[in-house]
């Protein structure tokens, strides 16, 4: 059985431009009342974090200073750790003086400077064949 098909008619709709404007004004105090709720929430997520980097700050200093006193055993320590998200460990920048005596086979003075040159003083690299003796002290260190 064929239903008939019926034909819907939509009537055209004429907004007003009071209506508009009135649409646009209240869709524009919603926008910055929304704007100003993230603008709050966003102070507050900034607050709650250096808050609470504060108090890992704090229980990682506690936790360092009671296994210093022995009022806290290494596993203990770690758990406090794992809990608050911090490591056991701080981080410490050096500055090192090192000095090297190297010794090299060469035909002349220049050509022993070229030497020293080539090594990678950063990873102690020297694969050349010339470089006979290399060693190193550290002459100072400061925290």
């Amino acid at each position: 059985m064929d239903q008939p098909i019926t034909e819907t008619t939509e009537k055209p709709m004429y907004l007003t431009r009071e209506f508009l404007e009135s649409q646009l004004a209240s869709n524009k105090t919603r926008i910055d009342e929304l704007e100003k709720h993230i603008s709050v929430v966003t102070q507050r997520s900034y607050g709650l974090a250096a808050e609470h980097n504060r108090m890992v700050e704090a229980m990682q200093e506690w936790t360092f200073e009671a296994i210093e006193a022995g009022t806290l055993n290494e596993s203990e320590a770690q758990e406090i750790a794992d809990i608050c998200g911090f490591e056991l460990t701080k981080e410490f920048e050096l500055e090192v003086e090192v000095q090297y005596s190297i010794t090299v086979n060469a035909r002349n003075e220049e050509e022993a400077q070229n030497l020293i040159h080539e090594i990678d003083f950063d990873t102690v690299d020297y694969s050349s064949d010339s470089v006979q003796y290399l060693s190193s002290s550290i002459e100072r260190v400061s925290i």
